[in-house]
Parts: structure tokens; C-alpha cells; sequence
């Protein structure tokens, strides 16, 4: 079939799931989530040999076969993912995901589920493949013989949907002290920054997802250094400093952990 016919959505018309599918396609054009909190993966409390995923939307592209279209999945609460017991010999690697079923191209399961798979214990352990009709979240090194899992063991795997809508207006957080640390609600967003006094804007580990950026503004003579959290690598060219009252510059996570810092900066 090349042209899908009835379009979406004509009032007589009998409209497959795939078609609606492909026309959120046009939408949520590639998998991953819709914004930077959601899915989140993080640590149990108190901590256990359990993880904990944060409410949110996720966007699926279908790859049983080509034209499946986009599933939309959403996780109205938190939820709490078993995790192996630890191998008592060698360390693994595990894969949290979120997988559609969908038995009009395979098997009989209706549904989408949180999964974590249990890589396989080695010496030099790889990370499991992510399965057809998923989404990856994060991957968690499970040492040998550990009991329980913390917020260091887990890597953010997520990575945002792409779309061709932009918002447009941004939300702005108007910080004064001399101190802030980024958080979840910062992404896509613009943090001003004023104090007479140097201020430092740390970025966290693990809670923003690929592709996510902040546009920070120095609004009072005290400027402003980026630092990266544990673990975080911030890159610049000449340097980590904002230049000059009421200049600006965003960060751009190209990787996890991985930020660039670009805009009117100096060393």
C-alpha cells in the first residue's frame, strides 16, 4: 500500500490502529521521552536490589517491520523493577526498558511493561540489546555479590522524542544565590543567574536526558562558573565562565554525563 487511505480522521471512515499510529509518527517522530523527567530511573529508598521508574510519557516507534508507527506509553505513578540477585562471582550489566506488545505482528500480548534484563555475569560485562518495540532507560552495573542498588550504579540511557513542533515560550527560573545545582525542570528552559558575588552552576550526573539543553544568563556582576557534578564532563572553548553581565550561554548534553557549553563565554 503506498497511499494509507482513510486519512486520519475521516468521519466514516474505519481507521486501523496503524494508520492513528502513523499519523502520531508525524508527531513523535523518533522513540524516546516527551520531557526530561520522565521515566527516570533511580535508585529504591531505602535502597534494595530494586529500581524505581518516574511517572511520564514515552514515545515507541514501532520496528517489528517498517510503518508500524509511533505508540504513545504512559506511567501515571512511580513504579518499583525487580532486580536480579547478584551474581556472587562476576559482575553484570542490566538493561531497564519499556517494551510494547503487540500481537497483530507477533505473539498473543497486548501491553506495554517495564522490564529489567539481567545481563550476563563476566569479568568484562556487556550491555543486553534492547529489544524490538522498546525503549531503552537506563542500564545498571550490578556488582558481585552486592545486596542492594544505589543511584551511582545506574546510567541514564534516555534520550528525548523528536518532533517537529517547538514550544514556543520558554520557562524561566530566576536563581540569586551563589550556589544552584540544575535540575529536571531546567531543561529546555532558561536559568537566570544574579548575585553581586561569583556564582557556581553545578550539573548533576544522570538526570537529563541526550539532547537536552539549558541556557544559562548572568543578569548581576557576579559571574558565573559551570562545573561539572561527579562524573559530569562540561567542555568549552576558551573556558567553564560566563563573560560578562547579561551574557549568556547554553549547555547541550551530547552525551550522557557529556555536556558542551556554548555562547558568550571566557576562560
Amino acid at each position: 500500500m503506498a497511499l494509507r487511505t482513510p486519512p486520519s480522521w475521516l468521519q466514516n471512515g474505519s481507521h486501523p490502529a496503524e494508520n492513528d499510529r502513523l499519523t502520531t509518527q508525524a508527531i513523535w517522530r523518533t522513540t524516546g521521552i516527551v520531557n526530561a523527567s520522565d521515566m527516570a530511573v533511580s535508585a529504591s529508598s531505602p535502597a534494595a536490589m530494586s529500581v524505581s521508574v518516574a511517572a511520564g510519557w514515552a514515545a515507541i516507534v514501532g520496528t517489528y517491520q517498517a510503518n508500524m508507527g509511533t505508540y504513545m506509553a504512559y506511567n501515571d505513578a512511580a513504579s518499583t523493577l525487580t532486580v536480579t540477585t547478584a551474581d556472587p562471582t562476576n559482575p553484570r550489566i542490566d538493561l531497564v526498558v519499556a517494551t510494547v506488545s503487540d500481537a497483530f505482528y507477533t505473539g498473543t500480548t497486548n501491553t506495554v511493561a517495564f522490564n529489567v534484563i539481567a545481563g550476563t555475569p563476566a569479568s568484562s560485562p556487556t550491555v543486553p540489546a534492547t529489544p524490538v518495540n522498546s525503549i531503552a532507560l537506563a542500564k545498571i552495573a550490578v556488582g558481585a555479590a552486592v545486596g542492594s542498588i544505589t543511584n551511582a550504579n545506574i546510567t541514564d540511557l534516555r534520550v528525548m522524542a523528536t518532533t517537529p513542533f517547538n514550544s514556543l515560550s520558554l520557562l524561566i527560573n530566576n536563581q540569586t544565590g551563589t550556589s544552584y545545582t540544575l535540575a529536571t525542570a531546567d531543561a529546555d528552559n532558561l536559568v537566570t543567574l544574579s548575585n553581586t558575588s561569583a556564582i557556581t552552576v553545578t550539573v548533576p550526573p544522570s538526570t537529563f536526558p541526550v539532547g537536552t539543553q539549558i541556557t544559562l544568563a548572568q543578569i548581576n556582576t557576579g559571574q558565573v562558573t559551570v562545573v561539572g557534578g561527579s562524573g559530569v564532563t562540561v567542555s568549552a572553548n576558551p573556558g567553564l565562565k560566563i563573560r560578562a553581565q547579561y551574557a549568556a550561554a547554553s549547555l547541550v548534553c551530547i552525551a550522557t554525563n557529556v555536556w558542551l557549553l556554548i555562547g558568550d563565554i571566557t576562560a
